[in-house]
């Protein structure tokens, strides 16, 4: 093994690798959730013209269409290519270990190469699905058209079925897929629980039935647990600190929003702002590079660009940055709302005394009953926005979709369906800032021009208020409409809703959700496992496991570390000296003063620079032992870590 290898940074480098996996997990996740939810879709309001066509007259006619269509599809062979590179890299590297770098670090890296090019084949089937759903040309309407040429007995059952059906597989096969998925990941990250990987089939599986059955539920929550639920697994597959699972749960988080909306600037200060709690720049790296692989991913198989329409602005008046302001403290009051009635009816149907199953059925049926009303509130809603985004929605038909939308997701999550919280609250600021809009327009028809930008900062500010995340919801816009002049009012109005919601919640949905769940979110400054154990290190020099008594003595009586670590010719490292046993074993009368350091010297924990300080703690209580001995990758001595210095190094961290 080299030189250059034995001191190149392993750990971060596999911690970029596995964002980048991750990433590319997150996006094939989002195209996943889209199709899927088209397929379900399509087979539940247009299940009688699809097998018509399937099993029909025209089965000959919809086949040859189909594989014209599989012809013309985007099939990026280049994908293929790739991960054949990686599997030939796994191999070369299988073989490579021990020699040229680590046998650990060589069976790392081709796990993650595995990893990969295991996603990297998940784009073909995803490929075929979708060219599928794309032969059916009722589908290019979205599930308001849908709904619109359905028979109304379908509109009611449909999202009850659907939340039946999800209801039944987390309850009999995969528990951990209920949920938000935001929650779940935030409880990962703090509580250092992990996620377990069958969560991402099942999860996705139970969510696209809700939602594409028509339950008002965001795509992104299921998306986030996919990516937090690869970067667990791979992070405990591969014995990574905990600090860095972390990063990577946060990651995952990012990139899960980011391929949701193809928006990797929102994705990244989501797991900043949102899930970390924290700006760090040693986090900002692995966050951004799987947002903006999970985006690249998702525009492959969904297309480029977003599913929302672009929004020009421009100031007419200065004086309209006031009512901006307006729309920021009423956003703030609707995401407020929002908050307490998710919450509420959690607590309210909770403790109906049905079973989770029927509270899930009923949730469903209560959201078909409001669809008679409002179809507009069905599903995800990305029509009804864009509608609202063109100004084509009348202030009685926006106010109509503000309260069905609120009722209806409410139901759905209150009643345990997995499905996210984020997206409705990025429908509600649509609804709300376009019905604000025509108001504002009817009274200052003078300053305010239109109503469509309302609709656009209205978003951004209720996901602000709801989420208390500022940045997100500024940076989301900004993205979604490719619109930079709205960045002013975007920042007005998005940071007094986060100001009104806190002011009268002091959280967020998702931070009061994870205290409801007794989560203890570590904000404040850094914890143990923020910190490495390269910042409470003691650089001791070793001592030789000859060294004679006599010059033993001379070096422990006047020193002030706490342990020494003793080499032996051949040997490398055998162990520590404790200074304080040493110095009640010397001072012994019966003590043989032939004895050498080797003597003294008993077997200690190891650790490494870049492991973290919680991990420190955890192995020195588990060894039971008060200071663990440092080395590098080559197993060189470079100090040693007690408990004082790991005290003073977070007391150091903390300003305490």
């Amino acid at each position: 093994m080299s030189k250059v290898s034995a001191n190149f940074p392993w750990e971060r480098a596999l911690v970029m690798l596995i964002a980048a996996v991750v990433g590319l997990y997150g996006g094939i996740a989002a195209g996943l959730f889209a199709v899927s939810i088209r397929f379900v879709q399509l087979l539940l309001y247009r299940g009688r013209e699809v097998a018509m066509t399937l099993f029909g007259p025209e089965r000959e006619m919809w086949v040859r269409y189909f594989a014209e269509r599989l012809t013309a599809a985007r099939w990026h062979l280049e994908f293929a290519a790739l991960a054949a590179l990686i599997l030939a890299a796994a191999v070369a590297l299988d073989r490579m270990g021990g020699r040229r770098l680590p046998l650990f670090e060589a069976r790392r890296l081709r796990a993650v190469a595995l990893a990969a090019s295991l996603g990297l084949a998940l784009y073909y089937p995803l490929v075929l699905l979708r060219t599928f759903n794309g032969t059916f040309h009722e589908t290019e309407g979205g599930l308001y058209e849908l709904l619109a040429q359905a028979p109304r007995w379908i509109c009611v059952i449909g999202p009850a079925l659907g939340a039946l059906l999800a209801a039944l597989l987390v309850r009999h096969v995969s528990p951990e897929s209920g949920g938000h998925g935001v929650v779940e990941v935030i409880e990962a990250v703090h509580q250092r629980t992990p996620i377990k990987g069958r969560v991402a089939l099942w999860k996705s599986l139970a969510a696209g039935l809700v939602i594409g059955s028509g339950g008002s539920a965001g795509r992104e929550g299921p998306v986030v647990h996919l990516g937090g639920a690869v970067a667990s697994s791979l992070s405990r597959f591969l014995e990574l600190p905990r600090s860095e699972t972390s990063i990577l749960l946060a990651a995952g988080a990012g990139a899960g929003i980011a391929a949701s909306f193809q928006a990797p600037l929102a994705g990244s200060l989501f797991a900043l702002e949102i899930v970390l709690a924290d700006f760090d720049v040693r986090r900002f790296a692995p966050v951004v590079l799987a947002c903006v692989t999970a985006t690249a991913t998702s525009r492959a198989l969904l297309g480029g660009g977003t599913e929302l329409r672009m929004v020009s602005w421009n100031l007419s008046h200065p004086s309209e940055i006031a009512v901006y302001l307006v729309l920021g403290i009423v956003a703030g009051v609707c995401g407020l709302v929002y908050v307490k009635a998710v919450h509420g009816a959690e607590q309210r149907i909770h403790a109906l005394r049905l079973g989770p199953v029927s509270k899930a059925a009923l949730g469903g049926f209560v959201v078909g009953v409001i669809g008679l009303v409002a179809p507009r509130v069905l599903g995800t809603g990305i029509e009804s926005m864009n509608a609202a985004l063109a100004g084509q929605l009348t202030f009685g038909a926006l106010l109509l979709a503000l309260v069905a939308k609120l009722v209806a997701t409410s139901a759905t999550l209150g009643s345990g369906s997995p499905g996210g919280s984020f997206f409705p609250a990025v429908f509600l600021g649509a609804m709300l800032g376009g019905a604000f809009g025509h108001v504002a327009h009817a009274v200052l028809p003078g300053i305010v021009s239109g109503a469509d930008a309302y609709a656009a900062v209205g978003m951004g500010a209720v996901v602000a208020g709801a989420t208390l995340a500022p940045l997100t919801g500024v940076l989301m816009m900004f993205e979604l409409t490719g619109s930079y002049q709205i960045v002013l009012p975007l920042l007005v109005a998005c940071g007094m809703a986060a100001a009104v919601t806190q002011g009268a919640l002091g959280g967020s949905i998702y931070t009061l959700g994870a205290r409801r769940r007794g989560i203890r979110l570590s904000r404040g400054g850094p914890q143990l496992s923020d910190l490495s154990v390269a910042q409470a290190l003691d650089a001791v020099d070793p001592l030789p496991a000859d060294l004679p008594y006599a010059e033993l003595v001379k070096v422990i009586g006047p020193t002030l570390h706490a342990a020494f670590p003793v080499v032996a010719d051949g040997q490398g490292v055998i162990g520590l000296l404790s200074v304080r046993e040493a110095r009640r074993a010397l001072l012994d009368p019966a003590v043989d003063k032939s004895s050498t350091a080797r003597s003294f010297t008993r077997p200690a924990q190891s650790l490494q620079p870049d492991d973290d300080l919680g991990t420190a703690v955890q192995r020195l209580a588990e060894a039971g032992m008060p200071e663990a001995l440092v080395v590098d990758a080559t197993q060189r001595p470079l100090g040693i870590v007690t408990r004082e210095g790991i005290l003073e190094a977070w007391r150091r961290a903390t300003g305490g």
